[in-house]
């Protein structure tokens, strides 16, 4: 997700391993001298692989501000990896998530991008190659919500293992963006993909969601995070049919929303 205050700079949740390929389909974010990109921040929701390995693709001569818990950051500092993010002073600023507390968002030179964001804990787990090396944290994984003045607000909550007081800042939100991972807790299993149920991965099946979901007032409500084996991706399914039904849209590559 890339989220914008002005069209001009733009904020992207997290730094998938497709990142390029993300960026190469996605004509705002393209460069626009030999060396830049709109991309100003990135703000990591939690320390996965798949949400981090991104970052060693944007690794050019600009400057860029990562946003992650103190926690997060930690883990991805036990990486000697990270030093190619640091290749001449300033190339790469962390900036402090703090759980619950606003943060006016702002470029690696400090500028302001027009918009503020508030990270709150969502249930969630460790990043799996750092299990067992610290404890467990409220700041493993978070819910964030962003605002533009009294304008717009959204709420981005792509991974959780059950509800919690992130609904609470989807409340009056223009568009909220919930974990679609998974429909069913045994979909891999059934799909043939692999053995673990989606709450050992801390993911909070569709399913089991909507009721708490659908309670939520506010705009448009939008399933993310979407797993391959998840039949809601057939536009056609009966798990499709059903969400839709109860108010619920499904995120797709090249979505855009205006709040």
């Amino acid at each position: 997700l890339a989220v914008s205050g002005d069209n001009t700079q733009y904020i992207i949740m997290n730094a998938a391993p497709s990142v390029g390929e993300q960026l190469r389909r996605t004509r705002e974010l393209w460069p626009r001298d030999v060396r830049s990109t709109p991309i100003g921040v990135i703000v990591l929701t939690n320390g996965d692989l798949d949400h981090t390995l991104g970052l060693f693709s944007l690794r050019e001569s600009q400057p860029l501000a990562i946003y992650a818990t103190r926690t997060v950051r930690e883990g991805l500092e036990r990486n000697a990896i990270l030093k190619t993010l640091a290749r001449f002073p300033g190339h790469t600023v962390f900036r402090d998530l703090v759980l619950g507390e606003e943060t006016t968002i702002a470029d690696a030179g400090g500028a302001p991008l027009g918009l503020t964001m508030k990270a709150v804990p969502a249930p969630g787990k460790r990043a799996l190659h750092l299990e067992g090396s610290t404890e467990p944290s409220a700041e493993d994984n978070v819910a964030l919500a962003f605002s533009a003045g009294e304008k717009a607000r959204l709420v981005y909550a792509a991974t959780y293992g059950k509800t919690g007081e992130f609904l609470r800042e989807a409340e009056g939100a223009g568009a909220a963006f919930f974990d679609g991972t998974f429909y069913s807790e045994h979909e891999m299993a059934s799909r043939g993909c692999g053995e673990k149920p989606a709450a050992s991965m801390a993911h909070l099946p569709v399913s089991e969601a909507l009721a708490a979901l659908e309670a939520v007032r506010c705009g448009r409500k939008i399933f993310t995070h979407v797993n391959n084996t998840n039949p809601m991706l057939d536009p056609e399914s009966a798990a499709a049919r059903e969400v839709r039904s109860r108010g619920f849209e499904i995120a797709y590559d090249g979505m855009e929303i205006d709040l």
